[in-house]
């Protein structure tokens, strides 16, 4: 059964992960979603429930069957498996200015969220949208969605150093799934009752002019609310990233909804999540320990930056093989060195690829100056001042990289060390001048 709830538009909606939401509705931006059906969201009042649900009512069986036989299978068929990812009939979508609150009768998606027949599917899923997913991860993911949670809302914890490609996995199993992803950026302080319900400055102000609203509007729905409430409806990638970042007690405020799968408002009934439709996805560094009450209800992966093997299938395709080599030993060095180069955010594989990029475009306008190519990109594999500081400080001394035309390295100049820089990364691609005279040097020692 559908409820309609109709108020006047809200000032406070929001665009998050490609999903525009505000307390008054919910309308989709264009791109990133497959072609199924949206009719169920085409109730516009309750006299039209009845013709509705006779219209779809085989449609539904169909769909349920298909659902079942899939988990019994341990995955999609393998025509639902090949489902081109598009986009959606934007058509069948409500009017902005409506909410809807469904019943539990759910309706089943045509791919439900229950993983794949192997984690080799998943791994080649997840290349089509450019995302190089390691085995392991791949066997704990298809692991984590297949075994089913009853009522219990699943959820999982992707923990790892900086630019390890958290946040993309999440971003990347929404696109394979064909969910909705939804996003919460968590930061130091921030106020845990919003993500449920909050004022609305424009309906309170209508109220103070004396203008008719109802209760329900006097408070816009949190992002949580709205993802539980989106999950009845639709397959929903809930994503709370960086989880570490506030205090302690917001690892408190997730439990309840993870357990009962219900969010509890003070403005309307409460809002019970379709299990079989969401995913909580949360990320975190190594700010914090998480509270234990709370690890016992996720499923935890360690995440790790990807191998050698994986970084050179992505940079492939963009440049030569010898630039790779010579960019994933310098990214290497500076993520596998036993700590003794401290650095923050070692590089991920946006930044070797995006550097990749610029080396090739500078050899295009035939610049070969070491150090200017050095220069170009250093503050792209260092992002931070630390972490330039570091990465000087492991040019100026690290063995690889000593030059013994420089004499005392304490002395060298920032220039020398954008060259040696640039040096490490055209090796074997452009003439060193000076190769000839630092090899007697070095037969000196």
């Amino acid at each position: 059964m559908v409820k309609k709830m109709t108020s006047d538009q809200s000032k406070s909606g929001s665009i998050i992960g490609g999903l525009g939401i505000g307390s008054s509705g919910i309308h989709r931006n264009e791109g990133g979603k497959g072609g199924k059906d949206d009719s169920l969201l085409r109730f516009v009042d309750p006299k039209a429930v009845e013709k509705v649900t006779r219209q779809y009512s085989e449609q539904i069986k169909q769909n349920e069957e298909e659902v079942r036989t899939s988990q019994m299978e341990g995955g999609c068929s393998p025509e639902l498996q090949s489902a081109p990812v598009g986009t959606k009939d934007d058509s069948a979508l409500p009017n902005p200015r409506t909410r809807y609150e469904v019943s539990t009768n759910y309706y089943r998606p045509d791919i439900p969220l229950s993983g794949f027949n192997s984690p080799q599917i998943m791994i080649d899923r997840l290349a089509a949208v450019s995302y190089e997913c390691q085995e392991y991860l791949a066997v704990q993911l298809n692991l984590f969605l297949n075994i089913p949670s009853k009522d219990k809302v699943k959820s999982l914890l992707l923990e790892g150093p900086s630019g390890c490609g958290k946040s993309y996995l999440a971003k990347s199993l929404a696109k394979i799934t064909d969910s909705e992803l939804m996003v919460l950026s968590c930061y130091p302080g921030m106020v845990s009752s919003h993500l449920i319900e909050s004022p609305s400055n424009f309906a309170i102000a209508n109220a103070m002019a004396k203008k008719d609203v109802d209760k329900e509007d006097l408070m816009n729905l949190g992002i949580i609310s709205r993802a539980y409430l989106k999950s009845q409806t639709e397959r929903v990638i809930f994503l709370i990233d960086e989880l570490d970042k506030p205090e302690g007690s917001i690892d408190t405020f997730f439990l309840g909804p993870i357990q009962d799968g219900t969010i509890w408002l003070e403005s309307r009934p409460p809002i019970r999540a379709n299990p079989d439709n969401i995913i909580l996805i949360f990320t975190k560094n190594f700010n914090r320990t998480l509270d234990e009450a709370l690890l016992r209800r996720v499923h935890p992966i360690k995440m790790t930056y990807l191998d050698s093997t994986l970084e050179r299938k992505i940079l492939s395709p963009f440049c030569d093989p010898t630039l790779i080599a010579n960019l994933v030993e310098v990214a290497d060095r500076m993520r596998y060195n036993q700590g003794t180069y401290a650095f923050e955010r070692p590089p991920a594989p946006e930044e070797l690829l995006l550097t990749g990029k610029y080396v090739v475009r500078l050899l295009e306008w035939q610049v070969q100056d070491f150090a200017v190519i050095g220069e170009s990109v250093f503050n792209i594999l260092s992002k931070s001042e630390h972490d330039r500081a570091v990465l000087e400080h492991m040019l100026r001394y690290h063995p690889e990289y000593s030059d013994p035309l420089w004499g005392d390295p304490k002395g060298a100049t920032i220039k020398m060390i954008y060259k040696r820089l640039g040096q490490a990364i055209l090796k074997g691609i452009v003439h060193d001048p000076e190769a000839e005279a630092r090899e007697k040097a070095y037969q000196q020692y």
